[in-house]
């Protein structure tokens, strides 16, 4: 199948509601930090082939890290047991203060955080003009 052909499928597929998501809960108020500034769009990810019937996907999302927000890329996980994700999320107060939440994985019975789950197959970077050979015929 062409390198285009495989794009479209995996765009087509990301922009859909197919994907396996992990349950999903709140963050305590407390994880919210104040920002300078809101985290840039999202960065294009090409979503491989499920790995299994009990895997999850999770999209890439920013980080923050105390001066600038940094790219941590999605992919398949299987979702520990006991736990959910707590997207990425920022809210403005009357003021205009902006506060912001990395997105992290929490045990359901007190909300502690947790360690993310290793990817069992990561979320793939769309070809660019800019994209070696190598990495377009594997």
């Amino acid at each position: 199948m062409p390198i285009a052909a495989q794009l479209f499928c995996c765009v087509g597929l990301a922009c859909s509601s197919t994907l396996p998501e992990p349950p999903t809960g709140p963050h305590p108020a407390d994880e919210y930090i104040e920002v300078p500034y809101p985290p840039p769009a999202a960065a294009v990810e090409v979503v491989p082939p499920s790995p299994g019937s009990d895997a999850v996907w999770v999209d890439g999302q920013w980080l923050w890290r105390g001066r600038y927000y940094v790219w941590q890329r999605g992919g398949w996980l299987i979702p520990p047991a006991g736990a959910y994700f707590a997207p990425w999320g920022k809210f403005y107060t009357k003021d205009g203060t902006l506060y912001f939440a990395d997105g992290t994985w929490r045990r359901t019975s007190d909300r502690a955080r947790i360690a993310r789950p290793p990817f069992v197959r990561n979320a793939g970077s769309p070809a660019t003009r800019n994209t070696p050979e190598s990495v377009l015929t594997r």
